[in-house]
């Protein structure tokens, strides 16, 4: 139990620097729709929800699990800062193979 409460303590401690790392990067991410046309890709649009997701999702992340401790599954929780990771990587990549790494293509 003491090696799973280790893990649990170092899981939130990394979601919740992740969370608040994360904030530069959802300021400016409104700089995304600079570009002519750029407000109607949807892919541009995936990717900025995926940021505003991002530091909600490593909060709820870090939080969540010592809420529902006492569930067995609860340590799964922590995959939802993994899935802010996973959201913000797939729309990058997304954006490069389908555009071209520009946000304004159609």
């Amino acid at each position: 139990m003491t090696n799973k409460k280790g893990l649990r303590i170092t899981l939130t401690i990394v979601s919740i620097l992740g969370a608040f790392l994360s904030l530069p990067m959802v300021m400016m991410a409104p700089m995304m729709f600079d570009a002519p046309g750029s407000e109607n890709n949807p892919i541009t649009q995936l990717m900025f929800y995926s940021l505003l997701a991002f530091p909600a999702l490593c909060l709820m992340g870090g939080i969540l699990p010592w809420i529902f401790k006492r569930h067995e599954i609860s340590i799964w929780l922590y995959a939802l800062s993994g899935l802010a990771i996973g959201l913000f990587f797939a729309s990058v990549v997304l954006l490069q193979i389908q555009c071209g790494g520009d946000f304004s293509c159609s």
